[in-house]
């Protein structure tokens, strides 16, 4: 099912799109028809007798994070920081003698509903308040009988390790199960980008660290406790995003995140491409066979933290000369660490599948050109990243640098990481990876930021969730 109508015109739309969507609008006014489905009359009195509660699982800077130690929340704080700030307070403190985050006392509180214009999670949770006849609960809270329709929000610091996400997810799971006097309950989970990668780890493994070796069989510890699992533009096989976060910053506003900031967030890697799956070309269009889970490709191609302007920027803002170098040296050893661990969580979830694995059903976009790989071009003795088709100075004649570098997608995820699957050739060395199993698949002309609000998406998800039959909008 696809969504063809933007109800506003959003960044990036282009005018023939807009100008599109508004015709169909104003033509199936003329017929008397709504764009918008009535999702009040459709649900208001739907739902299972015995209703389980549902699990709302935000993406990556989908939680607000509060630094109790100064009282200050540290993201995203206000409009103007949204806008102006490089979020330096976000950088995570590493343990020289582990190379882990250093534990802290910032928490994560509330979910990031609304900012820059765009709506994040404030509509999804408005529709499940009101035409899903959901009420927000909180961990412990005592539970109302004759209320059969509970969600709760997971909240986790999504700059730190995804396994340790899925240990508190595994928590409030139990809490919910105290609260609801039933040791054996089923959730339902709704899990928008990297909060469907938890959701699916949990399933497979529990809340077991298993990234060090990266060699395990799934457990499906987790799969009994899963009645329905929905992902959203969840990246199955990866995204291009934390690679490119990685090589020059995470854009935010009218600024970036700097790359040695986000070298800090061990969770980033976690996200990276498949390792199977080519992510970089040279300007002829040929595959460049490097893993970007090793730190020596980042060191070879001066990315990251090592760019000579970003290492000299970090040197001096550690204090300068021997202090400065150390830490450089444990940052690196850091990144190391972490981008192995990377490598081992994208390996175990796109492992052998079984009966056993929870068929989740996926949502998300395939309309916009989302970007799959680089195009590497040596500039003056650098080489440069490409993620756009006009950045490339010495294009060879022939070569769709547009079609090499994007496939559809969401603008963040492909299609083809949202279905957990590649049809591309695979790198040497690597099997044919397994198809991930699904119960259903639907897509939307939408945005990542906006799938959440996606109207056509929310009556879908209404009718997964409220209805015990699995036929489709």
């Amino acid at each position: 099912m696809r969504d063809n109508l933007e109800e506003l015109p959003i960044p990036g739309i282009t005018r023939r799109r807009f100008l599109l969507s508004t015709l169909a609008l104003a033509g199936d006014h003329a017929l008397g028809f709504s764009q918008r489905p009535p999702l009040d009359d459709l649900y208001s009195h739907a739902g299972n007798a015995d209703q389980p509660p549902l699990i709302v699982i935000p993406g990556a800077f989908g939680s607000r994070l509060l630094d109790t130690r100064i009282g200050s929340e540290i993201w995203p704080k206000s409009a103007r920081k949204l806008m102006f700030s490089s979020y330096k307070g976000l950088e995570v403190d590493i343990d020289a003698a582990t190379l882990d985050p250093v534990s802290t006392d910032v928490q994560p509180y509330l979910v990031f509903r609304k900012g820059l214009g765009r709506d994040f999670y404030g509509q999804i949770l408005e529709t499940l308040e009101g035409p899903g006849g959901y009420q927000r609960r909180q961990p412990g809270d005592a539970v109302d009988p004759q209320q059969q329709r509970n969600y709760y929000v997971y909240l986790y610091d999504w700059r730190l390790d995804n396994v340790a996400a899925v240990a508190g997810l595994h928590e409030l799971i139990e809490r919910i199960r105290v609260a609801y006097q039933d040791p054996k309950l089923q959730v339902d989970i709704l899990a928008h980008s990297n909060g469907g990668m938890l959701a699916r780890y949990y399933a497979r493994y529990g809340a077991t660290d298993y990234l060090d070796t990266g060699d395990a069989t799934p457990t499906y510890a987790g799969a009994a406790a899963i009645r329905r699992l929905l992902l959203v533009g969840t990246p199955n096989l990866g995204s291009m995003q934390p690679v490119l976060s990685h090589v020059r910053g995470e854009e935010i506003g009218l600024r970036k995140i700097p790359a040695e900031v986000v070298a800090t967030t061990s969770g980033a890697p976690q996200l990276m491409p498949h390792p199977a799956i080519p992510w970089l070309m040279d300007n002829k269009g040929d595959v460049i066979n490097r893993d970007v889970f090793d730190l020596e490709t980042w060191r070879d191609f001066q990315w990251s933290i090592f760019d000579p302007h970003v290492r000299e920027r970090t040197i001096r803002r550690k204090g300068g000369g021997a202090a400065g170098e150390r830490y450089m040296e444990v940052l690196e050893a850091y990144l190391g660490k972490h981008l192995e661990r990377g490598r081992n969580f994208m390996l175990l979830m796109a492992c052998k599948n079984s009966e056993r694995d929870v068929k989740p059903f996926i949502f998300g976009g395939d309309c916009d050109a989302t970007v799959a790989r680089l195009v590497v071009e040596e500039v003056r003795g650098k080489m440069v990243a490409r993620e756009r088709a006009e950045s490339i100075v010495d294009p060879v004649a022939g070569i769709d640098y547009q079609d090499l570098i994007h496939d559809p997608g969401d603008s963040v995820v492909t299609r083809n990481s949202l279905l957990g699957r590649s049809e591309t050739e695979l790198l040497p060395g690597f099997s044919p990876l397994p198809p991930m199993p699904a119960s259903h698949s639907v897509f939307l002309c939408e945005r990542h930021q906006f799938l959440t609000g996606n109207r056509t998406f929310q009556n879908n998800l209404l009718h997964t969730l409220l209805t015990a039959d699995t036929e489709w909008i």
